[in-house]
């Protein structure tokens, strides 16, 4: 057995991910609040409730979250 080495491009779980996401968009949109930040996550997070392959969730909410927050900016 191999010890899997644990980061922000390789997290442990779902959760994880989102965190890393969350910090990312914290760090890129400075003017929006973070909880705006985590409302839209979980928005995002509960479009893909029924889906059972969860993998790609986190680079979904990602990109769809990152929509949202250039159309907050842009307006």
């Amino acid at each position: 057995m191999h010890d899997r080495r644990v980061s922000c491009t390789n997290p442990e779980s779902e959760y994880e991910a989102l965190l890393h996401v969350v910090r990312r968009m914290v760090e890129r949109f400075p003017a929006v609040d973070e909880e705006a930040i985590l409302e839209i996550v979980v928005d995002e997070v509960a479009r893909f409730d029924a889906v059972r392959l969860r993998d790609y969730i986190p680079v979904l909410v990602e990109h769809d979250l990152l929509e949202r927050l250039r159309g907050r900016a842009a307006a």
